[in-house]
């Protein structure tokens, strides 16, 4: 995951977490969709302080708990219950294979989750400790929303537990990225600031990711205010067919059949032959059928010519780099010799 901010590294304010959202809605939810899957075995991934992974653990599943924070871990193990949860200190890297029937990360972690490398790792992490069939559930506040706006030292005033004031301020956006501060104002006079990032991902965005890993999304309202996914961890599949439609670049798209009753269309626009090629090959789309495809369009380009083309030029400018490298170091070698 992304790194651990200082609300949930402090003690302090680790202590103050749940009193953020003394009831959180997500939690009953959550407790339904497992007894109705029904979920044997279940991963509760940034479990934070063990609110959802000891309700599960008291009601007879068999729960997992990760977190990277060592301080949300201190304060889960101290909940009644929380000796029926197995803990663990880290990310979805330290999962194993084909271990749970359902995944989940509740209370808006993927917004934590600031960088879209380390996210897709994850969401790849999970589809493999899902077993096939499995479900991941979490949530994530739909962006068109623009709820950040709305965080102003006023509106965001409260009082936690023994207490402590606490307000966001100095929130600042850029795209879906927003960063702000969370300050706590204790009993004592002392005072704590943590500097926090969330990312705010389109519908689009994380469906698109989704699929790419080898989810399959259930429908969902797309314009509620707060966007919950539930996706089955779908068996691999290769693609037995593709077709591109429209006109390249800003109106192209591939169909993809995977069997006769099972086919997704894909947007290609504005994306370079490359670009194309790696967002097919994740969806199990061989090179051969996507050079075959082109072929019979009749295309002005050669995919597999481009990805030749690229991987020379590649090579080529990092053997200039390389060159500029050896002379600065030659020259940097002679001129500390002379001064010598």
């Amino acid at each position: 995951m992304s790194g651990v901010s200082e609300e949930f590294a402090d003690p302090r304010l680790v202590a103050l977490h749940d009193s953020w959202d003394p009831v959180r809605a997500d939690i009953p939810f959550l407790v339904d969709l497992a007894a109705q899957l029904p979920a044997r075995s279940i991963v509760d991934l940034g479990c934070g302080t063990g609110r959802l992974a000891v309700e599960l653990a008291l009601r007879g599943h068999q729960v997992t708990a990760v977190d990277p924070s060592p301080a949300m871990l201190e304060h889960a193990r101290h909940r009644p219950g929380a000796s029926l949860v197995r803990w663990t200190e880290g990310d979805a890297s330290c999962l194993g294979v084909a271990e749970y029937d359902l995944a989940v990360l509740a209370g808006q972690v993927v917004e934590v989750i600031t960088d879209d490398r380390d996210l897709l790792a994850t969401f790849t992490a999970l589809r493999r400790a899902l077993r096939p069939g499995g479900t991941l559930s979490f949530d994530s506040r739909n962006p068109i929303t623009r709820c950040w706006l709305a965080w102003t030292p006023r509106t965001t005033r409260r009082l936690l537990a023994d207490g402590v004031e606490a307000w966001f301020q100095d929130v600042h956006a850029e795209g879906d990225r927003v960063r702000y501060q969370t300050h706590y104002r204790f009993p004592d006079g002392t005072e704590r600031v943590s500097h926090n990032e969330r990312r705010f991902r389109s519908y689009a965005w994380l469906v698109h990711a989704l699929a790419d890993v080898g989810f399959a999304v259930d429908p969902m309202d797309y314009d509620d205010p707060n966007l919950v996914f539930l996706a089955s961890a779908t068996p691999p599949r290769p693609a037995v067919a593709l077709r591109f439609e429209g006109t390249p670049p800003a109106d192209w798209r591939a169909v993809i059949r995977y069997d006769p009753n099972d086919s997704v269309t894909v947007a290609l626009a504005d994306l370079d032959t490359v670009e194309v090629l790696a967002r097919l090959r994740r969806l199990r789309v061989p090179a051969e059928m996507v050079y075959r495809e082109a072929r019979r369009l009749g295309l002005d380009w050669d995919p597999e010519r481009e990805v030749h083309r690229r991987s020379e030029a590649d090579m080529s400018a990092w053997r200039q780099r390389d060159r500029e490298h050896r002379e600065r170091l030659k020259h940097d070698f002679l001129r500390r010799r002379s001064e010598d």
